[in-house]
């Protein structure tokens, strides 16, 4: 018999009433095939018990998904030339699934956002959680994004708060373990193309870079760094630069590999050979970078590893279940052809 209600019954209900967690409860509503046939009898039974029904915006008999995630971008432009962006909408998009949300993709830049402030983009998707990449600190959804109530993951951003969690590796470390390798090569004049000015990781990548160079008592040359952007065709114009203003440095590290790619095109340009003459270190391991120049040596990153574990934190968050503030992923270095010991 079901029992009368004195007030809405929610998912979080059924789950205390079975003994497990809204996610389970969730995916078995759902027909997920992860949840036992035991538990997923005891959810029902509940269901029925505590006359359970999800609210408007829950999963119809049609499939609709309960909730809405999106993944809320500035990095996506009219070619994606180094793949890393795909694999993070391929891992979140798989996430969402996985968890029976909806999946939505919003591109912005900065002359969108002053025309439309984050809380009417909020009204107008109606979308209910959020996954933020490639947000500069100097961008209006920036401080909006971090001072909103919507839960929220953001990738590669400082952030602190109720319904917040930053997705990223250990930038600082992942930098200074590839300088500390090129140190081991013999390298001491070591230049840095870094990305955007007003980027959190550029900053930590470059916090890496600064901590390699001191602990191996190298004096820290601040003239030999330069923003590229992240673009291939502006860190070729500023990796020329700073070869032209600086012929004895023999190492660069790069902050993306779209980057090294566009400083290996500058030292070709200026006679120089990669790796004998200059080596070259990247970050990233986008898909092409083990094809070109006889492979770039890198830091690896996982993007559909990270953008599953960004829709993964959101929904969480929408489950009312607890997420660390910051959710920190595995890295390695590839060696391959670009870096060599220094002669």
């Amino acid at each position: 018999m079901k029992r009368a209600n004195s007030g809405k019954i929610s998912i979080r209900d059924v789950a205390r009433e079975v003994g497990v967690s809204i996610t389970t409860v969730s995916r078995a509503l759902n027909g997920y095939s992860d949840v036992s046939e035991k538990t997923k009898k005891k959810i029902l039974e509940a269901v029925e018990r505590l006359d359970y029904a999800p609210d408007a915006n829950a999963r119809s008999m049609g499939g609709k998904a309960e909730k809405t995630i999106a993944l809320l971008t500035s990095e996506l432009g009219k070619r994606d030339e180094n793949g890393f962006l795909y694999g993070f909408i391929n891992g979140m998009f798989q996430q969402c699934s996985d968890q029976g949300c909806e999946f939505m993709l919003l591109v912005t830049n900065a002359v969108k956002q002053e025309k439309l402030s984050f809380a009417q983009l909020c009204k107008k998707k109606n979308f209910n959680g959020v996954v933020v990449s490639g947000l500069r600190t100097d961008d209006p959804y920036y401080k909006e994004v971090l001072e909103s109530d919507l839960p929220c993951a953001l990738m590669d951003m400082k952030v602190s708060g109720k319904h917040k969690c930053s997705i990223t590796i250990d930038n600082v470390r992942a930098s200074r373990e590839a300088v500390e390798y090129l140190i081991r090569s013999g390298h001491e004049n070591i230049g840095m193309l870094n990305g955007k000015k007003m980027s959190d990781v550029s900053g930590e990548r470059y916090g890496g870079y600064v901590a390699a160079l001191l602990n191996a008592k190298i004096p820290l040359r601040l003239d030999y760094m330069r923003y590229g952007d992240f673009l291939e065709d502006t860190a070729f114009v500023q990796a020329k630069k700073l070869m032209e203003e600086h012929p004895e440095i023999t190492a660069l590290f790069c902050a993306s590999d779209m980057m090294a790619i566009g400083a290996i095109r500058a030292l070709e340009e200026l006679g120089l050979r990669v790796p004998e003459d200059v080596s070259v270190l990247g970050f990233d391991d986008i898909p092409i970078a083990k094809y070109v120049y006889k492979g770039i040596t890198t830091v690896r990153q996982f993007p559909i590893e990270m953008g599953r574990a960004g829709g993964e934190a959101v929904y969480k968050m929408l489950m009312g279940e607890p997420v660390e503030s910051e959710l920190q992923l595995p890295y390695e270095l590839v060696v391959r052809g670009t870096t060599a010991k220094r002669r």
